[in-house]
Parts: structure tokens; C-alpha cells; sequence
């Protein structure tokens, strides 16, 4: 065997501690002009000099520097998933010995082969050599997790941030560990530690986030993902989850505006595009919806982007929607076949009193054949610089708080001018309560109406507890706060004494009207339903 010449680089102390380094680097002479030209000491480099000067002479003191970078070659090797590169590099470290970190490694690389089993057996000799190994807890927590022992993941994760309590890793995934046991406010718990121990620790709000989003506390879901967003830009995840988190608070703009970014920067992701084509349909945008959902489905067969696709092209092209109908699978389609049925039943007369006819009138004088032109309608409507944009050619796309029972005969009369088409209905009240309110509670009283007329007439009538089971779910996607407020009706007890008529809120008029028509004034047919309406609240718009 030929003897590589060696020449011994004399480094700074210090620099040598920082990385590692013998002070008295041997360095082979062959690869001497590569340090001089880069001014650099690749890894490759000490370990050639290192394996040459093991050759020379058995020396304690240089082979533990050459076990040390034989790690680290497994390490590297394992971030970039080259196993077999990682399985020889560890196998040169055989020969000096297998100590708790040889079985670390090994069973590392057992995990990446999913063989959880054999890396479970390695990792527990790795930690019962080194009682005190960090990582070794660790990993054999993540080990025991996917094997779905997660109390027993637990503890292997308590066990390495007791040993360093400035790793927080192991806190982050007890916290997963108890989101996938089901107890979400346990895990709240340790992921809000997470944050107070280190204020700038993304993945801990972002978890936070979708925890609260889970336990509906939406607003702390939003604080919590948008600290993530404003750590890391580029979380996509804490974007999109925080679409759906503003959807539920009404902040519909606000979401729109986060999934636009989502979809231009992701466009083949089918998830971001449902969402979004979803979030334009609250809106009003049915066109653009359409168009962003048929993309979703050119990616993607999944029957839920499917059934937003049939139902979306129910308000673009009816003929196009039946045409689709044989791809939903059974679940599916019966429910579009309800909405069939219903449309079929649908026969478009409305009762229009006398006091609501002017404003029918007026509505259907800026309609299209049955669709509204909002621009047209605003010049009938006074105040509000929503308005004024409206009456200037703008759509404002901002999202506001408003909520008011101004406005609100307005609709009432769209819904009478649109009766003749509940899709046209919807996309008409829609439109006006996006164009002249701006907020999500408007949105969703709007609909709630809408949906209320639906029930009405198909139902003949009035019965609380069938039209809460229909419309709070929907009502849920508009407004959260709300749509919990109408379903809590069904707990109370009211009478016609305890009316308040004198409501300034949307919101209020909404839930004082499913009161009124739960009592004394319930609507026995759907003709008389604007009329029972006008006849309790007519003087909130004189």
C-alpha cells in the first residue's frame, strides 16, 4: 500500500473548535491547491487527510475527528435521501467502533425505509447507551408516533426538552401528538408555550392557528396565523388556512385577496383553487368561479371539487350543469338531485303588497332579463360612499363591519323582482348585499333570507327547527358569529310579547323575523310571506 503524502495545516484555536477541526489539520498534498484557490476546506478534503494520517499511524486523537465527519457524511447523505450513500459512509465508521450515535444513524435510516419497527429497536439502544442523547429522545418519539403510540411518543419528547429545554422541537410535536388524540386545547396549550418561549417560532402559531380554527375560536386563529405569515411570508399552509379562517369571520375581501395570491403562485394546486373559486361564488363573482373551479377539476378528480363544479354551473349554464351530473358519485349526486327536484317544484309566484311595489318597480329596472345591475340599482338608493363608488362605475372590494337594517327593504324587493328564478334569486342578493354593504354579516343575512323565502314556499309555510337544520350550515361559510346565533333559536322560548320591532342591526331584524314567524304571525303559505314580513317591520323603512 502506497503512503499519501500528508502536510499538516496549522489553523486559528478558536476556528478549529467552531468546526471541528484538529489544530493540526492533515491535509493531503494533492489537495493543497484547492484550499489555496477557494479559501475554503471542504468536507471531502479533511476526510481524505484525515483516513490518510488513520493509515499512517493508529492515533486516538485524530480518528475521532474522522469518525466525527463520517456523521457528518451520513447526515448529509440523509437530508438529501441518498440512503445507500449514508448506509457505506456509516459502515466506514464500523470499523472504529458502534456507539450510541452509530445506532442513531442506523436507525435513522431504518425510519426513511419505514421499517418503524427495526429503527424503534435501534433508537432505543442509541438512548439506553446515551441516557442524556437529545436527539436520540427525539427521534424515537417521531419513531413511536408514526407508529400511532403517541403516549408513548410523549413521553420520549418530555424526556428530550427536559434534557434541553432550549430545544423546542420536542413541545411542537407533544402539541401534534395531542391534536391527533383529539384533545385540541392540550395542544393549544403547548403551542402557545412554544410562542412565550420564543416569540419568533413560526410552526408554533401556525399550529395554534388550525388548533383554534378547530375549536371555531376564529378570531384567536387569525392573531395566531397571521403572526406565522408575518414570520414566514411563504408559509402557503398559514395562508391558506387563514382564508378559510377570515371566510368564517365574514372577511370574505380579505380571503379572496390571500387565495388570489395562493392560486397565481401555486396555479396547479386543485386545493387552493376550489377555495378560491368557492370564495368568489360568496361574493358574487360567478363567472370568475366558474372559470377557477373548471380548472380545479382538470387537475383533479376529487368528487368534492366535482360537486362545487355542478352546483357553480347551475348558476352559469343549466344545460352544461346536467351534463356533468354523471360524474358525482351517489353521495353526491342525490344531493344535487334535491336541488334538481327543487328547481323542477319551483313555480316563481311571489304575493308583491301594495307598499312593496314602487320599490319592485325600481329593482326590476335595473335588471337584465333577471340579472341585477348593481350600478343601475345604486342611483335609486341614497347615502354612503359605498354608494356613491356604485353610482361612479366602481365595485369596491373592501370589507367592512356594517351591519343595518338600512337598506334591507331593498332586498326584500330584489327577492320579490327575482322570484322567478330562486339560482337568479340568489345570485341577485348576492351581488347587492356584497355592492352595498361590504360585510360578511350583510352577506349572510342576505342569504338567510333568500334561503328563508326557499323554505317558505317550498315548505308551505314556517317551521324553525327544519329551516335552522337547512340554512346554518350554509350561513356557517358567510358568517360564523352568526350563523351560531340563529341555531341557539332553537333553545329559547319566545313569544310575541318579547319581539323587539324596533331593531337597528341586520342581524337582529334576521333573528327578531325567525322569532315573529315562529309565533302567533306564522306564515301558513309562501304568497303571504313578504307580507307577514311588511306587516311587522314596515316601520323600519317608512
Amino acid at each position: 500500500m502506497s503512503i499519501k503524502a500528508i502536510i499538516y495545516l496549522p489553523l486559528d484555536p478558536e476556528k478549529a473548535k467552531r468546526s471541528n477541526l484538529p489544530i493540526k489539520l492533515p491535509i493531503l498534498v494533492e489537495d493543497f491547491p484547492v484550499i489555496v484557490d477557494t479559501n475554503q476546506i471542504p468536507i471531502d478534503i479533511v476526510i481524505r487527510g484525515l483516513e490518510a494520517q488513520c493509515e499512517l499511524s493508529r492515533d486516538q486523537y485524530y480518528e475521532s475527528y474522522l469518525v466525527y465527519f463520517y456523521y457528518e457524511k451520513v447526515k448529509i447523505s440523509l437530508n438529501s435521501d441518498d440512503l445507500e450513500s449514508a448506509q457505506i459512509w456509516l459502515e466506514k465508521v464500523k470499523r472504529f467502533g458502534e456507539d450510541y450515535r452509530y445506532d442513531f444513524f442506523k436507525g435513522l435510516i431504518a425510519s426513511k425505509l419505514k421499517n418503524y419497527e427495526l429503527a424503534e429497536i435501534f433508537l432505543r439502544s442509541s438512548v439506553s447507551k446515551n441516557e442524556k442523547f437529545v436527539l436520540g429522545h427525539y427521534e424515537l418519539g417521531n419513531i413511536l408516533r408514526a407508529k400511532r403510540e403517541l403516549e408513548d411518543a410523549i413521553l420520549e419528547y418530555q424526556k428530550a426538552f427536559e434534557l434541553d429545554n432550549t430545544f423546542l422541537l420536542p413541545l411542537l410535536r407533544i402539541g401534534d401528538c395531542y391534536m391527533e388524540l383529539g384533545e385540541i386545547r392540550q395542544a393549544c396549550d403547548f403551542y402557545q408555550t412554544i410562542t412565550q418561549l420564543d416569540p419568533q417560532f413560526s410552526q408554533a402559531y401556525s399550529r395554534l392557528g388550525v388548533a383554534c380554527n378547530i375549536l371555531q375560536r376564529y378570531e384567536y386563529a387569525e392573531k395566531s396565523l397571521k403572526k406565522a405569515l408575518e414570520i414566514d411570508p411563504k408559509d402557503s399552509n398559514s395562508a391558506f388556512n387563514l382564508a378559510h379562517t377570515l371566510s368564517k369571520l365574514g372577511k370574505h375581501f380579505e380571503a379572496m385577496g390571500i387565495l388570489k395570491q395562493l392560486v397565481n403562485k401555486e396555479p396547479q394546486n386543485s386545493s387552493f383553487l376550489n377555495e378560491y373559486a368557492l370564495t368568489l361564488r360568496r361574493l358574487g363573482f360567478y363567472e370568475q368561479a366558474k372559470e377557477i373551479v373548471d380548472q380545479a377539476r382538470q387537475i383533479d378528480d376529487n368528487q368534492m371539487i366535482i360537486y362545487n363544479q355542478v352546483l357553480l354551473t347551475f348558476f352559469i349554464d343549466r344545460r352544461e350543469a346536467h351534463s356533468l351530473l354523471g360524474d358525482l358519485s351517489r353521495d353526491y349526486r342525490e344531493k344535487i338531485d334535491e336541488l334538481v327536484l327543487f328547481l323542477r317544484e319551483w313555480d316563481g309566484s311571489v304575493f308583491i303588497p301594495d307598499f312593496m311595489s314602487e320599490r319592485v318597480k325600481k329593482v326590476k329596472s335595473s335588471m337584465d332579463g333577471l340579472s341585477l345591475d348593481v350600478h343601475k340599482l345604486a342611483h335609486f338608493i341614497k347615502d354612503g360612499d359605498r354608494i356613491e363608488m356604485l353610482k361612479d362605475g366602481f365595485f369596491p372590494v373592501q370589507d367592512t363591519l356594517t351591519d343595518t337594517v338600512k337598506w334591507l327593504d331593498i332586498i326584500l324587493a330584489i327577492l320579490l323582482a327575482s322570484a322567478e328564478d330562486p339560482f337568479e334569486m340568489e345570485k341577485n342578493v348576492t351581488k347587492a348585499t356584497v355592492a352595498m354593504y361590504g360585510s360578511g354579516i350583510m352577506l349572510a343575512v342576505g342569504v338567510g333570507l333568500t334561503r328563508l323565502l326557499f323554505h317558505v314556499k317550498s315548505n308551505k309555510g314556517f317551521e324553525l327547527s327544519s329551516f335552522i337544520n337547512d340554512v346554518v350550515p350554509d350561513l356557517q361559510e358567510y358568517h360564523w358569529n352568526f350563523a351560531k346565533r340563529v341555531s341557539k333559536l332553537e333553545e329559547e322560548s319566545f313569544s310575541f310579547e318579547d319581539l323587539d320591532f324596533k331593531v337597528e342591526k341586520g342581524s337582529d331584524f334576521f333573528i327578531e323575523l325567525l322569532k315573529a314567524l315562529s309565533t302567533d304571525l306564522s306564515v301558513n303559505t309562501g304568497n303571504k310571506f313578504f307580507e307577514e314580513i311588511y306587516s311587522t317591520f314596515r316601520a323600519q323603512w317608512r
